[in-house]
């Protein structure tokens, strides 16, 4: 069961249409996981795509913000009141916020990343949430200091293969940690942006636009982590 996700970490309103329109070119699902208030997430095709939220707690944890779990909560629910899902950025998590996302009314969390493991299944935790792990994503992949010529996972092996994509990074076909950390100063200037993306070697960009072609051409069924979620409440998967 294959499914996609993206973190969109702030990205601009044109590096997002960028990420949208190829998935409407080929016409595969995606579960998004929104930082702010974004025109083109709320006008989006409800068909491919589903929108969940991705706050950041880290400044709380680091005695760093004025704001508490319940105001950032609260914050990116009302930009997103449909929202029924939740990935940390940075993948923050402890069992105080599993409780809370369960106290919210969300329905799942995505935060424990797997990489390359295969067979993955989602699981219901005490409180009712569904936990659905993943186990691609783009700068990890480059962590490990692997070519973007092959995602290095088995995509016909049984179980749940679910990757995340960030939509910077497939704007730029980041390759590597340098690219990046070149580029980001830039992060709200997506023509200046365009003159850091990769064209040398094979990179986020060309892995993603890959695995969307072979979804096509395979007719391959695509799914929102919702509906991953309600399966396994139901014990289908």
């Amino acid at each position: 069961m294959i499914a996609f996700t993206c973190d969109i970490d702030w990205a601009s309103e044109e590096i997002i249409e960028d990420t949208l329109n190829l998935f409407e070119l080929f016409g595969v699902k995606c579960t998004i996981f929104s930082t702010h208030h974004s025109l083109l997430l709320s006008k989006c095709s409800k068909k491919l795509f589903e929108i969940g939220i991705h706050p950041d707690f880290t400044p709380v944890f680091n005695g760093d913000s004025g704001k508490s779990i319940d105001d950032i909560l609260d914050e990116i629910l009302d930009i997103h009141p449909d929202a029924q899902g939740v990935r940390c950025h940075t993948l923050f998590q402890n069992v105080a916020l599993l409780q809370k996302f369960s106290e919210k009314k969300l329905l799942y969390d995505s935060n424990n990343l797997l990489p390359y493991q295969t067979g993955l299944r989602a699981f219901k935790l005490w409180n009712s949430l569904v936990r659905i792990p993943y186990n691609w994503e783009d700068d990890v992949h480059w962590a490990y200091g692997y070519s973007f010529d092959d995602s290095r996972i088995d995509i016909s092996s049984e179980g749940l293969l679910i990757f995340d994509f960030h939509p910077i990074h497939i704007y730029l076909n980041t390759e590597n940690k340098y690219r990046y950390n070149e580029a980001k100063k830039f992060m709200n200037d997506h023509k200046k942006l365009l003159s850091y993306r990769n064209s040398e070697v094979p990179g986020t960009r060309d892995l993603f636009i890959n695995l969307l072609k072979h979804c096509k051409s395979k007719k391959v069924q695509t799914h929102n982590l919702k509906e991953i979620a309600y399966l396994c409440l139901q014990n289908s998967i």
